[in-house]
């Protein structure tokens, strides 16, 4: 009775993992949407079976989507399938809500490296040099329709881009770690009340406001712009790792910034249109929100509104 009940309901997530799954292959911006519920089959049937069996939910997932989205398909399962079954675990376990979003970004970021070594290793392809290659035919014919049409070359510009591009290559680890993040930011605020309405109790995400990283980071990043001055040989260990460090430490003091400014705009009752319009222009005030972000950390900036309050 009780293995009946275990392949009807395996079945029926089945379903709806396929549907989810086609519908997100097959239909561009609606799919983007979707995806980040494809966890939710595999975290319903994690909690309510043992991971055993979920390790053969995902098999045969894993089968179902080469036959509907080949090795797309397959690239979905093995990233979305394996976060459901982490995540269905830890929700068992009752985890916390920041301890949700790390144990998915750590599965992101295992099965966004297992696919890029794969591309290597298997099909021989290397993406960077892939994104190169495209990048300097498209500056190439930028630069020749803009001289067939009598416009002005800025090569200045060009170099510049060429040498950003160039740089990527250095860069593979921290743009991992930021996809990955994203991934599970997203993937942990979209499943909530998807959760919360299948009875599925899940511990919240805190509010972003509430973010705020150990003081030990401001030292962390205070030793790599102190290491900043130290001239590392390009294509060195050294110089991928601190190019690495110093992009990921960045990314956390704009994240404390923006932190901050949720923060002070939820304590001083401005409007949520603000913090949001902020963020949205955050490419264009990046240094301004990470000095913001630095002296939130250094000066504790926090809890001087609320005694002021």
């Amino acid at each position: 009775m009780k293995n009946t009940k275990l392949l009807t309901e395996g079945a029926m997530l089945l379903a709806v993992y396929s549907v989810l799954l086609l519908l997100t292959l097959y239909i561009p911006l609606l799919g983007t949407v979707l995806s980040f519920l494809l966890p939710i089959p595999f975290i319903l049937f994690t909690v309510k079976y043992k991971v055993k069996q979920s390790l053969l939910f995902i098999v045969i997932a894993f089968i179902l989507s080469g036959l509907l989205g080949s090795v797309l398909g397959i690239i979905h399962t093995i990233m979305f399938g394996v976060t459901g079954i982490l995540l269905g675990e830890m929700i068992n376990r009752g985890r916390s809500g920041i301890e949700l979003f790390l144990g998915s970004c750590l599965s992101y970021l295992f099965s966004i490296v297992l696919m890029y070594v794969t591309v290597i290793l298997v099909l021989q392809i290397d993406v960077i040099d892939m994104l190169r290659e495209s990048s300097r035919e498209s500056f190439a014919m930028a630069e020749s329709i803009m001289r067939a049409t009598g416009g002005e070359v800025n090569t200045e510009v060009i170099s510049q881009l060429e040498e950003s591009i160039e740089m990527m290559q250095y860069l593979i680890p921290s743009l991992f770690v930021f996809i990955a993040m994203f991934l599970a930011f997203v993937t942990v605020v979209a499943i909530k009340p998807v959760l919360v309405r299948l009875q599925v109790k899940m511990n919240p995400f805190p509010p972003f406001r509430e973010i705020h990283f150990p003081k030990s980071i401001l030292w962390y990043y205070l030793l790599i712009l102190i290491m900043s001055f130290v001239e590392f040989e390009k294509g060195t260990f050294g110089y991928t790792a601190f190019l690495n460090f110093f992009f990921i430490l960045q990314l956390f003091m704009v994240i404390q910034g923006l932190s901050f400014i949720y923060y002070f705009c939820h304590q001083k009752r401005i409007s949520k249109a603000v913090p949001i319009v902020l963020t949205v222009l955050s490419p264009f005030l990046l240094y301004i929100i990470r000095i913001l972000g630095i002296i939130d950390l250094g000066f504790q900036l926090r809890s001087r509104i609320s005694e002021k309050k």
